[in-house]
């Protein structure tokens, strides 16, 4: 894993790529136990955009944890690296896995999911394996579910239950070029 600054490497993150994070509150520290990963929580890049010289990236995630407002959400990048009390890492897409990625269909399908609310029986169901799996239901989203069921639209994986996908699960697909660590 190679660590690069946000400000050099902002202007290459594209639409699909994947935000990883490393927290430390309570709650992410049990996902990463139960898990068994170093990952609580994914996002996805729904935009980046230049305005005024200045790369603009927005990320798309469904949240637990956001005074008051738990659920489909669009943070700027760069306030997660302000703000976020943890680790940050950028999986950029294969530059094989944009040739079969509908881009427009991705974007479009995550537009529609902003504002539902966080589906928390859910989450827990998909990290805790002596139950029954999930059914897949995406009426409320989880952050791993999001990611996955925008893949799945977009063409980048298949015949998956991304009610059943955890952030390890995510982070796990064969997609990406390499991670870095944002700092």
């Amino acid at each position: 894993m190679v660590k690069v600054n946000y400000n050099e490497v902002r202007d290459e993150m594209r639409v699909g790529d994947v935000i990883a994070f490393s927290g430390n509150s309570v709650f992410s520290k049990l996902i990463k136990s139960v898990t068994h990963s170093d990952i609580s929580h994914v996002g996805t890049i729904l935009s980046s955009s230049f305005v005024q010289g200045i790369s603009l990236v927005q990320v798309i995630e469904s949240t637990s944890i956001r005074k008051g407002k738990a659920g489909v959400v669009f943070n700027r990048m760069s306030k997660h690296l302000r703000e976020y009390d943890g680790e940050i890492f950028w999986l950029p897409l294969k530059e094989v896995m944009r040739k079969q990625f509908d881009v427009g269909r991705f974007v479009n399908f995550l537009f529609a999911q902003q504002g539902k609310k966080y589906d928390m029986p859910q989450a827990l169901g998909s990290v805790i394996d002596f139950i029954p799996d999930n059914r897949e239901d995406l009426d409320k989203l989880f952050c791993s579910e999001l990611v996955t069921a925008g893949f799945e639209i977009s063409g980048l994986v298949s015949d998956i239950n991304a009610s059943e996908q955890t952030p390890k699960d995510v982070i796990e697909f064969d997609l990406y070029d390499n991670i870095y660590q944002l700092v």
